[in-house]
């Protein structure tokens, strides 16, 4: 079976996708989504829903 990461916002449901850098999925790490090549790569805020953080979840 093959994980899907997506972010969730716990107050209405809403699901997206874990962006992609690298032709990989994004990973979690200290408050950013970091690209999983190098921390120099690529790295962005995670995307808020509700006015708080989305939730990083592998599905």
């Amino acid at each position: 079976m093959i994980n899907i990461p997506k972010l969730f916002c716990e107050i209405c449901g809403s699901e997206i996708k874990v962006p992609k850098c690298c032709n990989q999925s994004m990973i979690l790490k200290e408050g950013y989504l970091l690209c999983c090549c190098s921390e120099d790569c690529g790295h962005q805020p995670i995307p808020k829903c509700c006015g708080q953080n989305m939730t990083y979840k592998d599905i």
